[in-house]
């Protein structure tokens, strides 16, 4: 019985869900299947020309996977490898996680069946679809462990992406913050209604995360920016640990 290849398109901050999903695929299916990843450091070896390896991967595949975020679905390249699947006319399927749905797939994704990588539901459509292209009956698949590797990397991933954009915003407000803050201390700040309407979301997100918070102490005054708030930044018990991080870009 020959080979199907099965082409997983990832942007590289999300190559673990396509290393998982390939160890899936490659479990159940015996080693009948070859899955392409390009950050696997076995499907591209070290001096192999890069692009080459990928378009013949494209041209090859029977089943291409689109692993699908609110932020790989804004990469070009990522489109480019679902266009290039679309075209020949072979199974293209979206597997969504970390907060875009299937529906909300902007197009031409949401022209495709998708996939939510946490639906076990969703998830046992896909192995079908893999034995077809195999010629082959579908295996009987226990996704337990994938799920929590799944909600274990959405978790590490949103968080940090959340994180650090909250502390991007602080710092673009005033950039001596963040060095008050690792200096242990509480930070009074002056700040317009639109400044506190912009950390606001921000604000709102680190005080569940336990890593800061934003009062309006209620003082008013006068300036030539307009009226200014008297506001204090205050530090929660999840600031240094955030903050020591390697994961913390500031």
């Amino acid at each position: 019985m020959p080979k199907s290849l099965v082409f997983i398109s990832h942007i590289t901050a999300e190559s673990e869900i396509a290393v998982e999903f390939k160890a899936l695929i490659e479990q159940h299916f015996l080693g009948l299947i070859d899955v392409f990843v390009s950050s696997d450091g076995a499907s591209i070896t070290m001096g192999q020309k890069w692009l080459q390896d990928i378009s013949q991967a494209l041209e090859q595949c029977a089943v291409e996977i689109v692993i699908c975020s609110p932020e790989s679905v804004t990469r070009p390249w990522i489109n480019f490898e679902a266009g290039a699947g679309w075209v020949r006319g072979i199974p293209v399927i979206p597997l969504c996680h970390s907060g875009i749905e299937p529906s909300s797939l902007p197009i031409p994704l949401n022209l495709l069946q998708a996939a939510k990588a946490t639906d076990v539901s969703a998830l046992s459509l896909v192995f079908p679809v893999l034995a077809t292209a195999l010629g082959a009956n579908a295996p009987s698949v226990d996704f337990t462990d994938f799920i929590e590797k799944v909600r274990d990397f959405e978790h590490r991933y949103t968080f940090w992406k959340q994180c650090n954009d909250a502390f991007e915003t602080l710092q673009r407000v005033n950039d001596r913050i963040l060095v008050a803050l690792k200096a242990g201390n509480n930070v009074n700040i002056d700040l317009s209604e639109s400044e506190i309407n912009f950390l606001v979301p921000h604000f709102e997100f680190l005080r569940a995360q336990s890593i800061l918070d934003l009062k309006r102490i209620g003082n008013t005054k006068a300036t030539t920016a307009g009226i200014k708030y008297d506001c204090t930044i205050l530090l929660l018990p999840q600031f240094s640990k955030t903050v020591a991080d390697p994961n913390f870009r500031c």
